[in-house]
């Protein structure tokens, strides 16, 4: 059944058929509402955390499984590789992106999960700070040293001057010589690309850009220059090569970067992304997981209980271990698939291609859908990760585990298609569905176009937007007009509007 005649199965047949309705056409955004997240693919001491932050939040379980597999990635970003078979690896790092309205607690979500990885920070450059502070004090005493030597040498009498020079000299290549460490950072917010780079840099090649903020989408549209550096987040996604010059250093190669992005954003930045056509040329958006999650407002328990303790300091405990252990290593580690894996893998992969195909599901967003295969991979790592915290890097990725990713992948499907519509939807149409919703929401099953208005004044405040509305649902057969000129509603809005079919 295709996305323009969802919800057009029979359900209230009889009653629409008897009153002379016809089937009406959907409005706003014609696409399925995206389906939960699968909880049952994480361990328990992540699963009850995700659910047990969303009971407290009163918010849809997909937003905080969102930013787990943003943490996951930072902890293992550069550090674990996933082989689908010789001659082909993908990096665990990802970019989610997790979309909805303000006011959705967007977050609370985000601090409660992202917590312990900010704890791993500040414990790593706890025990990194004396030697920080040691070093740049031999630097200091080193630069005073050789800024009087060469004061010396310029002074020196001509039969001393040599000496004295090279006194200089050395005094000078032994400030070089003292390199003061960086205090380690896993987590920056909001930077310009530049200094993206230069961090990355300092900490090894990797860096996430975590915020409950989607202000790095601005700074992609051009916020910082007309023409943003969109090489630390190409390459930070598929590794290579990443140049930078820092203004205390020479230019560096940063060989293999691995960048994380897990941002929340509002919808009207997801418009502004996803439409932008430099950004889509360069493939930016294609790298990008887009999670909508579901709106609860208007049904949420004010009452909520919190987060057991114990779920808390259980999840906090296994991520800030997992994230200092991890950070410790130079080099990944390569994970490779059982026999079971590698079936699944390859059945999962050959699915996707066929949708692929012309007149195939995916063939309207091969942009997107070509990275699938290595999403797979990267959720199958991931995943992985978070099952088997302790030791992860000792064991292959089994069938079962494979089979998980696959799942997340075709969740991450739904949801994709549920974010396009969501940048290409019609205005006018959202309107007239939010309008519809009012209408089913106050149970006016016949109105006049004045009492309307009075339950959508603060959307519509003319009468002519109001008219406009009227139109626009008459013409897709929600509303009609009644003999003495007023309105009657669809017998099936109710269902439509909760997500059931609806027609005949």
């Amino acid at each position: 059944m295709t996305a323009q005649i969802r919800h057009l199965a029979a359900v209230p047949a009889d009653q629409a058929a008897r009153a002379g309705w016809d089937v009406p056409v959907p409005v706003g955004t014609n696409t399925a509402a995206p389906p939960p997240f699968p909880l049952d693919v994480l361990p328990g001491w992540a699963r009850d955390m995700v659910e047990g932050v969303a009971t407290f939040t009163q918010t849809d379980t997909a937003m905080g499984a969102g930013v787990f597999l943003s943490v996951l990635s930072t902890c293992g970003a550069r550090r674990l590789v996933v082989e689908g078979k010789p001659g082909w690896r993908e990096p665990v790092n990802s970019y989610v992106a997790t979309v909805a309205a303000p006011g959705e607690r967007k977050s609370p979500v985000h601090g409660a999960l992202v917590r312990p990885l900010y704890q791993a920070q500040q414990q790593m450059a706890d025990q990194v700070r004396p030697l920080v502070e040691q070093e740049a004090a031999r630097r200091d005493i080193a630069q005073r040293t050789a800024e009087q030597a060469r004061a010396s040498a310029a002074k020196a009498d001509a039969d001393k001057r040599d000496a004295a020079t090279a006194e200089a000299l050395a005094a000078v290549m032994a400030v070089e010589e003292i390199t003061v460490p960086t205090l380690p950072r896993l987590i920056c917010d909001d930077h310009t690309p530049e200094a993206l780079v230069s961090m990355m840099a300092a900490n090894g090649g990797r860096m996430a850009v975590i915020s409950d903020e989607g202000g790095i989408f601005d700074t992609l549209a051009g916020r910082y220059s007309g023409t943003p550096n969109l090489d630390p987040y190409l390459k930070g996604y598929s590794g290579g090569h990443l140049s930078t010059d820092r203004q205390t250093r020479a230019g560096e190669t940063i060989e293999d970067p691995a960048l994380t992005v897990g941002v929340m954003t509002q919808p009207s930045a997801l418009r502004k992304f996803g439409s932008n056509a430099e950004l889509f040329g360069r493939g930016l958006p294609a790298r990008f997981w887009f999670i909508l999650p579901r709106s609860l407002a208007g049904y949420r328990d004010q009452d909520s209980p919190s987060v057991p303790v114990s779920v808390a300091a259980r999840y906090e405990s296994t991520v800030r271990i997992l994230a200092t252990t991890l950070a410790e290593w130079d080099g990944p580690r390569v994970l490779t698939l059982t026999d079971e894996a590698s079936r699944v893998r390859a059945a999962a992969a050959e699915t996707i291609e066929e949708q692929l195909r012309p007149g195939g599901a995916l063939h309207d967003v091969r942009e997107w859908a070509n990275k699938l295969f290595g999403a797979m991979l990267r959720l199958a790592g991931l995943l992985h990760l978070a099952h088997h915290p302790t030791d992860a890097w000792e064991r292959q990725i089994s069938g079962q585990t494979m089979a998980q990713a696959a799942q997340v992948t075709a969740w991450l499907i739904a949801h994709y298609t549920a974010a396009l519509a969501l940048v290409h939807g019609d205005p006018a149409g959202e309107t007239a569905h939010d309008v519809l919703a009012v209408l089913v929401a106050k149970d006016m099953r016949t109105f006049t176009r004045r009492e309307l208005h009075r339950r959508v004044q603060r959307k519509l405040p003319r009468a002519e937007q109001v008219m406009s509305v009227l139109a626009t649902l008459a013409q897709h057969g929600w509303v009609r007009t009644t003999a003495d000129g007023d309105y009657e509603l669809h017998p099936g809005a109710a269902d439509y509007i909760n997500g059931a079919p609806v027609g005949r």
